[in-house]
């Protein structure tokens, strides 16, 4: 397995996360698209500088993460909206989406991932439906640029089987999981890996979290600080035959150098290298 750092994580500035990325031994950086960054994905070549700019640094590409998708953009319109009120996103995702596949092929990666958060969180059935509409518009643009869906959320593993289910007829929708989240959920990650199997997942964050019986998790935690058991995770994604990246998702404190440092060399150790 390989360790990433996704690009928020380290520095909002694009440029200064490569550096930091680099700086704190990450093998691949995985870039993140909020409001301010996504007129990046029309501009010219922007793939090709990406990729330059990774390579300079001796990183890879680890995936795209359509972040404005969490807030400007979101699949999911609200759950008290009305046919009358509703705002149908899905073609100017659908415009998005083309765009970063360009990006993305460019760059050297065939994962794009859609975080299922904020404004575009699923958390009624109605929202795990509306969900799969908007990913399926998306479907045929993906197989067409052999690209990856990762599909990044809080839902639990009943509903991912039913969410892959959908897609039964594809092999581009795949589940983003990640340790912190899931949790933060109380969900049994390591039996949820080894239920959906290797063939269902896009990737995995590594994020700690401190769970608390009288309020609620705190994710702003070093990996290792808080209650995740990531040796039991690493086994079942073992047992699976995982063998495809793990990116840091840490908060970057103070001192992101100092910090991601420090988490790297704890994602190093759990896998002995």
């Amino acid at each position: 397995m390989k360790i990433g750092y996704m690009s928020g994580s380290l520095s909002p500035d694009m440029t200064v996360a490569l550096d930091l990325t680099a700086a704190v031994g990450a093998d691949g950086i995985q870039v993140c698209y909020a409001d301010s960054h996504t007129p990046l994905l029309r501009q010219a070549d922007h793939g090709g500088w990406l990729a330059k700019q990774a390579s300079d640094r001796g990183l890879e590409i680890c995936g795209l993460v359509l972040s404005t998708l969490c807030s400007q953009l979101p699949i999911i319109d609200p759950v008290d909206s009305t046919p009358a009120t509703r705002v149908d996103n899905v073609p100017a995702i659908k415009d998005l989406f083309t765009a970063a596949c360009d990006v993305a092929k460019s760059a050297g990666t065939n994962l794009i991932l859609l975080p299922f958060f904020g404004k575009n969180i699923i958390e009624v059935d109605r929202e795990l439906e509306r969900a799969i509409v908007g990913i399926g518009a998306l479907v045929d643009i993906a197989e067409s640029a052999g690209v990856v869906i990762g599909v990044e959320s809080t839902i639990n593993f009943n509903q991912c089987r039913y969410l892959l289910g959908q897609f039964a007829d594809t092999d581009v929708v795949k589940i983003y999981q990640d340790t912190g989240n899931a949790l933060g959920r109380k969900l049994d990650l390591p039996t949820g890996l080894r239920d959906l199997g290797r063939d269902s997942l896009a990737g995995v964050h590594l994020k700690d979290v401190k769970m608390f019986m009288s309020s609620p998790p705190d994710y702003n935690v070093r990996l290792g600080a808080g209650d995740v058991k990531f040796p039991a995770i690493l086994n079942a994604l073992q047992a699976i035959g995982y063998d495809d990246w793990l990116v840091l998702e840490t908060p970057p404190g103070d001192d992101p150098l100092a910090n991601g440092k420090a988490d790297m060399a704890f994602a190093r150790n759990l896998l002995n290298k």
